[in-house]
């Protein structure tokens, strides 16, 4: 089969491999893939800079993508069984991580709200446990994550979202999709980028954070007491100084996140969620689909890009 091969750490480069042999491991299931996704995380991994990165090769990249098995049922799919990955013809999955999609939900966009849609979901609620009505800050939301975390905060009856970023024409293009507000970090310094984001919050419940750095630091000094901020990634800064008083005094939390520690039940349930909003159109989904063929020059542009690249085989 054809399919992105990695053969040293680095990028995957097009080519063949063997098929998968489903009856080869425990509860195998073939799927015929129709979409692969490219994340941060697939980068991540393929540079040898995660514990899931490959020790030996060959192997395919991808962590997660959309297909039909081999009794024909729609379904998104994640964590192939290693040597095989999402970015091939077909691959092979354990069965509890294959979930079925509806027929109206386009293969690319089940995707998307795999992974990415997690990552903009389960923060809210799993981790900051949001009520209707709480005030939501985005540090570094105009970005493909945050632009569902925008319309996640929407439909879940958040009070102001106010989207925290540096390009402005990212930022003014996620007042569509539901944002209050937006701030651009630009020239501010900590304390008046606090201000700036308080006055367009009306002060923060719920900070997600895909930043960290001083972004992190703003936000909070501008929250309401019982404040939760939910880290979720680092693109200003791996280390930021937090004050003890001010955490005491506001009665901040600070959780770390990532899917898994809330478990496969939590996460099939957010993954649930994210497709019934689909099914009724409620979410836009951005994403470019690409040839299986054209996925280095993909791999390249893919960390640039405020949308979701799709592979197609």
């Amino acid at each position: 089969m054809k399919a992105a091969v990695l053969h040293r750490y680095g990028a995957p480069e097009f080519g063949d491999f063997v098929d998968p042999d489903p009856g080869a491991y425990p509860d195998g299931v073939l799927v015929e893939v129709r979409s692969a996704t490219i994340n941060s995380i697939d980068r991540v991994t393929a540079a040898g800079r995660h514990y899931l990165s490959p020790k030996t090769f060959p192997v395919v990249a991808g962590i997660e993508g959309a297909g039909v098995t081999a009794d024909n049922r729609r379904v998104y799919f994640g964590r192939p069984v290693i040597p095989f990955g999402s970015m091939a013809e077909s691959t092979v999955v354990s069965a509890g991580f294959v979930m079925p999609i509806p027929d109206s939900v386009a293969f690319p966009v089940a995707a998307t709200l795999g992974n990415t849609g997690m990552a903009a979901l389960m923060p809210l609620t799993d981790a900051a446990r949001l009520k209707p009505g709480d005030n939501v800050v985005l540090l570094g939301g105009s970005g493909v994550v945050g632009r569902l975390a925008i319309q996640a905060a929407r439909l879940l009856g958040a009070g102001t979202i106010t989207v925290v970023g540096r390009d402005e024409v990212a930022l003014a293009a996620t007042l569509p999709l539901g944002a209050s507000a937006t701030v651009s970090t630009e020239g501010l310094s900590v304390g008046r980028l606090t201000a700036a984001i308080r006055e367009a919050s009306g002060g923060v419940d719920v900070i997600v954070d895909y930043t960290w750095g001083e972004p992190a630091l703003a936000a909070l000094a501008a929250g309401n007491t019982g404040v939760r901020l939910v880290q979720v990634g680092d693109r200003a800064g791996a280390t930021a100084t937090l004050a003890a008083q001010q955490l005491r005094s506001l009665g901040a939390s600070v959780t770390g996140f990532m899917p898994v520690h809330h478990g496969p039940e939590a996460m099939t349930r957010a993954y649930q969620q994210l497709i019934s909003w689909a099914d009724r159109a409620d979410l836009t989904v951005d994403y470019e689909l690409i040839p299986l063929s054209d996925v280095t020059a993909a791999w390249e542009r893919s960390g640039a890009v405020r949308h979701k690249l799709v592979l197609v085989p």
